[in-house]
């Protein structure tokens, strides 16, 4: 059954999809095949997915340039994803190269790595951009959340300890959550950070006001949302 008046937070991960739903006082987690099912069972809500809705044609998305911007450091965490004509192609040597043709510039093996994840979300939602469905990054919601961009990489035991804190403080229970997710579940299925992402995700859908890069696109233009009002660096976090 649908479930309506929840937010949810979609990350994409080596078992297929990660989800973090907030309905009410209640923080739950699952765990998708496929992009369709999450579509199936969140209809009524709002979601926030780590991955791009409408693909480049001619030219780098705006949205990507202005995100990597705003990140500063954390900047290269956003990725130029592929054309549609390349996102098509399975073999990497052969996307790179109709990418090339196509755009007049490289495609990296990460964001070709995210084709097939790409091609999901787009058979579901197409070219809508205003949701229920919302293309979102969650280096954009940690900046949100922290009110600068972090400084420490999530892959490093600073920033790991840094995201858990500041989801913690955000939402009480996201830590217990975080913690019960790891005992159930193997690490080459979710890994660590597909849970912290999938959690910030989740918070920004929650958010009341929503703002977006590009700030002003227009009907057609990809954007990536995140919450409208950053909040004050917290102080008292201790670093590890």
């Amino acid at each position: 059954m649908p479930r309506a008046e929840s937010a949810v937070g979609v990350d994409a991960c080596p078992y297929g999809w990660f989800a973090t739903v907030l309905t009410g006082g209640s923080i739950e987690t699952e765990r998708y095949e496929d992009f369709a099912e999450v579509h199936s069972d969140y209809q009524e809500a709002r979601v926030f997915v780590d991955i791009p809705v409408g693909l480049p044609t001619g030219s780098r998305r705006r949205c990507d340039i202005e995100a990597r911007a705003l990140l500063g450091c954390r900047g290269n965490s956003v990725f130029f994803p592929p054309c549609e004509s390349a996102a098509a192609i399975g073999d990497y040597d052969e996307a790179n190269a109709k990418h090339r043709e196509d755009m007049e510039h490289g495609l990296s093996q990460q964001a070709h790595a995210i084709s097939d994840k790409i091609n999901e979300v787009q058979a579901v939602v197409g070219e809508t951009y205003d949701g229920p469905i919302y293309e979102s990054h969650p280096e954009l919601c940690f900046y949100a959340l922290n009110g600068q961009p972090i400084a420490y990489s999530k892959s490093s035991k600073r920033g790991l300890a840094f995201r858990r804190h500041l989801l913690e403080q955000k939402r009480s229970g996201m830590d217990d959550e975080y913690e019960q997710v790891l005992d159930d579940t193997l690490r080459k299925d979710i890994r660590r950070d597909d849970i912290l992402d999938s959690m910030a995700l989740a918070l920004a859908a929650q958010s009341e006001e929503l703002q977006s890069v590009p700030e002003d696109p227009g009907p057609e233009v990809p954007r990536i949302h995140y919450p409208a009002t950053p909040a004050l660096p917290d102080s008292s976090w201790s670093k590890p």
